[in-house]
């Protein structure tokens, strides 16, 4: 289980991340969305 702040997934063409999370978790955020590293909660656990 990852803590909070850690990092998760790479950077690809400068501004893009690709981040991997589990089938089971609930997003908390849209496509395209704009998000800040260690601010913004992506999805939340099940």
């Amino acid at each position: 289980m990852l803590k909070r702040g850690e990092r998760y997934g790479f950077i690809r063409f400068g501004s893009r991340v690709d981040l991997y999370l589990p089938l089971d978790v609930v997003p908390l955020v849209t496509i395209g969305q704009k998000v800040k590293a260690t601010e913004t909660i992506l999805a939340k656990l099940s």
